[in-house]
């Protein structure tokens, strides 16, 4: 016959929690003693934040207020001499992450403590009409 088991099983609930008296921290809290975050990615990588461009022969509005992170290039790309590709020795040249805010872009960036500028689009010059001018003769 086998063992009932325990309440904590039944339930999930967490085990046993008990506190040294000395820290007041909880027996089992490995976050107490851990270090704190750090980035997986290199130091010197500079974010760019920019919206995604709208191509000019497409009309749909699916990916409009969409935000890109690209990172910039940390180091120049060579010609391969054997084959003659485009090589290069910066892992972070392809990366590309896409976000529906700016807000969540720049709050990535923050997470990760990377360092990123903001590139907005810039004001399209618009023409004066010509309907609106009066026609000298």
């Amino acid at each position: 016959m086998a063992r009932p088991l325990d309440d904590m099983a039944r339930d999930l609930r967490p085990g046993p929690f008990q506190r040294d008296v000395r820290s007041n921290l909880a027996a089992n809290d490995n976050d107490a003693y851990a270090p704190r975050f750090s980035s997986a990615l290199p130091p010197d990588a500079l974010a760019i934040i920019e919206p995604v461009g709208i191509a000019t022969n497409q009309s749909g509005r699916a990916h409009r207020n969409l935000w890109r992170l690209r990172f910039a290039a940390r180091a120049r790309s060579f010609v391969d001499p054997l084959t003659g590709w485009t090589g290069g020795c910066d892992p972070l040249a392809h990366v590309v992450l896409r976000f529906p805010t700016l807000d969540g872009a720049v709050f990535y960036c923050r997470l990760q403590q990377l360092r990123f500028e903001i590139r907005r689009p810039a004001q399209a010059h618009v023409p004066p009409d010509c309907a609106d001018q009066p026609v000298s003769m």
